[in-house]
């Protein structure tokens, strides 16, 4: 299986050494250690891979599929924050901490459609954060891209008007649209599922 989780990582190294900003060795250690402690998981459309008020213990690295990210409003209303795709994980930083100290997570990731992902031990890789240098390394580069992302996603949302803010998605993130459910991204919008039909007509 390790073995499996390690030829889906070479498949998509190049476009994350390059997302990333690190260096093919780095990548390739990083994965050599993470190994170990892997699951394979393939789940349909709508699973949810993490719960929001359970606590976070695992995320997940997505080898095909797109997962979305999102939380429930105080109103209780489902709000999508964004999605992630082939060679990216799933797995808010605040969260897994938190998870740590025995509390729940407050955001959920959710299959947006079929995904094949490998699930990730969270307190076996802190373990080795704090024993290996590279480890440590090869996060800040993931918090950095989180960063860069979350950015990406307030400019996104930046805009005055629904048809500025589908350009600006759909510039980001070239392709994504058809991969993803009309509701899904009505949400990421701020906007109707209605108003994001009418607007997909137009625009």
């Amino acid at each position: 299986m390790p073995h499996a989780y390690q030829l889906h990582r070479e498949q998509h190294r190049e476009a994350t050494v390059q997302r990333l900003g690190i260096a093919r060795e780095l990548y390739d250690r990083y994965t050599a250690l993470s190994a170990p402690h892997v699951t394979c998981v393939r789940v349909r459309k709508g699973t949810v891979l993490q719960e929001a008020g359970t606590r976070a213990t695992h995320y997940y690295w997505i080898s095909s599929g797109v997962a979305r990210r999102g939380h429930i409003s105080v109103a209780g209303e489902d709000l999508t924050l964004g999605f992630i795709t082939e060679g990216e994980n799933t797995g808010s930083h605040s969260d897994m901490m938190g998870g740590l100290q025995g509390e729940p997570a407050r955001e959920f990731f959710v299959a947006e459609t079929p995904v094949e992902a490998w699930r990730i031990d969270w307190s076996a890789m802190q373990r080795h954060k704090a024993e290996h240098g590279f480890v440590h390394e090869y996060y800040l580069k993931i918090i950095e891209c989180s960063i860069r992302r979350y950015a990406a996603n307030l400019q996104i949302r930046s805009h005055s008007s629904a048809e500025a803010r589908l350009a600006a998605f759909r510039s980001q993130f070239p392709g994504l649209e058809q991969r993803i459910t009309q509701r899904a991204l009505a949400s990421y919008l701020g906007i109707t599922t209605q108003y994001m039909s009418r607007l997909r007509k137009t625009a």
